[in-house]
């Protein structure tokens, strides 16, 4: 029996409470499948976040190329406290 059928029955006939604890069972059970549901939507949702965001977009791939900075080498460093320690010329 569907839960609305059965609070229908209930209304219907209030003093019959026999069907309450079945009625209070099922609609626990509704409410836990529907805060499953939700987590279930929702991991799905970052997870094809997570996917969007590793396919490039045409224009993007360029300017996160230009914004990188390249990581000083050994070769910048030496040349870098040579000058410092020489002062200017």
């Amino acid at each position: 029996m569907r839960l609305s059928e059965a609070l229908q029955a209930l209304i219907s006939n209030p003093d019959d409470l026999s069907n309450l604890p079945q009625l209070v069972a099922k609609a626990q059970e509704l409410e836990n499948a529907e805060a499953d549901y939700q987590t279930r939507i929702s991991t799905l949702q970052e997870i094809n976040r997570k996917y969007l965001a590793q396919i490039p977009i045409p224009g993007q791939e360029q300017e996160q190329k230009e914004e990188t900075n390249e990581e000083p080498t050994l070769q910048d460093a030496k040349a870098y406290l040579e000058q410092a320690l020489k002062g200017d010329k």
